[in-house]
């Protein structure tokens, strides 16, 4: 405030910064929501112009069987994550990942006796999608580079006790242990290319508000393996919830 060019007070606005990164977290939900959605249509369309090609060509009984397998291979992964995971949200992310580890090249594998059926009703569905979701795309980002036979990625759940715990493999590079307690800092990355480093940020951010744990170490698949923890009770009783 200046009076006769002489400052005589200061005016000072201030504005709830949980609003904009509310905002921030429903952006990035939208944008995973359609990158899902355009790696299954490309998935799609890809089978389509095969099948297309080969009634074209008069091979119909090939066209009838790669529809069939295609049909039962992702109805029984379906039937699969409905019972392993029975939450819409969750199960959804899982299988959006799936998609895009096909496109990726990678085998990506879901341990058949996982069980994630217990999850919190109050829990923000939010916060596990952000979790489980960039680890995925870590993951998946890390083997890469390794020959397609050799890109393996696995998913382990249990919802035993009182916490969900969630496991995930690859058969990366792995991460060195002098970086296992600063991977999750904001910009950290061992990549090359720009725009990474917040990844795993948003993942301790979220765990944060879900009061749960992460740590990282070496896999059997080779590469690194991540261990998520979360409590289904906070620690004064109540149901944790992301993002109050």
């Amino acid at each position: 405030m200046i009076s006769d060019g002489e400052i005589t007070g200061v005016v000072s606005s201030f504005r709830n910064k949980d609003e904009l990164d509310i905002l921030a977290r429903k952006l990035s939900q939208i944008q995973k929501y359609s990158e899902m959605l355009r790696v299954q249509t490309h998935e799609y369309s890809n089978k389509l112009y095969t099948i297309s090609g080969l009634i074209q060509i008069g091979a119909y009984q090939e066209a009838v069987d790669l529809i069939g397998s295609e049909t039962s291979g992702y109805q029984e992964l379906i039937n699969s994550l409905m019972r392993i995971v029975p939450d819409p949200i969750l199960a959804g992310t899982i299988l959006g990942k799936y998609n895009k580890a096909k496109e990726l090249k990678v085998d990506f594998q879901i341990d058949p006796d996982s069980s994630m059926v217990n999850v919190p009703e109050s829990m923000k569905r939010e916060g596990l999608v952000t979790i489980i979701s960039n680890i995925l795309d870590n993951s998946f980002e890390a083997v890469l580079e390794r020959d397609e036979s050799r890109r393996h990625v696995k998913l382990s759940m249990t919802d035993l006790g009182n916490d969900l715990i969630f496991e995930i493999d690859d058969s990366g590079d792995g991460i060195q242990e002098r970086d296992w307690n600063t991977i999750f800092m904001k910009g950290f990355t061992t990549k090359k290319k720009q725009g990474h480093g917040m990844g795993l940020f948003l993942v301790e951010n979220a765990l944060s508000r879900l009061q749960g744990t992460v740590s990282v170490g070496s896999s059997e698949l080779g590469g690194a393996a991540f261990t998520v923890i979360i409590p289904k009770k906070a620690t004064d009783g109540t149901n944790p919830d992301s993002y109050h």
